[in-house]
């Protein structure tokens, strides 16, 4: 379950959480927990992310959760994939642009995924987000116009995808265990 603490905090206040294997952002000022993912989620999210680093144009690197973004107006968000610059990559966070951010809906998370994210992505300028929800094997492709996400592939299928790295995959077939 998603929790908002508080609606006053900044960077520093964030920095000061303690580390108790929680997942903390900040966004809109409010701190924002999210427990550990489940593992179905980490299995879809470690298969594409592999798909994905095999797919980023050169000089782009993609990133799994937990892994802190930050966005302008003070805010900082763990997406559960990133595909960023090389010059995005600092030391100890990534900074943007981002190419491409993909979020992995848990039953706790889906406000924050498919409205909250949304719209901070959007603002801040993401030109593909994606959502992917494990449990009904589906992915929502989104491509940033004119400032608010429009879909390009909404599918609970196989998709092939060309942009902004080209790949294919089936949610369902990442959310199954490996057998071999």
């Amino acid at each position: 379950m998603t929790t908002i603490v508080s609606n006053a905090f900044t960077v520093d206040d964030l920095e000061a959480m303690p580390d108790d294997g929680k997942r903390y952002e900040l966004i809109g000022g409010a701190i924002v927990m999210t427990p550990a993912p489940e593992p179905v989620h980490q299995r879809v999210g470690q298969g594409l992310v592999r798909r994905i680093e095999d797919a980023c144009p050169p000089g782009y690197e993609a990133f799994l959760s937990p892994i802190d973004f930050d966005l302008p107006g003070g805010q900082r968000v763990e997406p559960d994939i990133i595909v960023v610059p090389n010059a995005g990559v600092g030391e100890k966070r990534l900074s943007g642009p981002a190419l491409l951010v993909v979020e992995i809906v848990s039953p706790g998370s889906v406000t924050n995924d498919r409205v909250t994210k949304r719209d901070v992505y959007a603002a801040a300028g993401v030109p593909a987000y994606w959502i992917v929800d494990p449990r009904a094997g589906h992915l929502l492709a989104l491509r940033l116009v004119d400032g608010a996400y429009e879909p390009y592939a909404d599918t609970a299928g196989a998709v092939t995808l060309e942009w902004p790295v080209a790949v294919s995959f089936s949610v369902a077939d990442l959310a199954r265990p490996r057998t071999t």
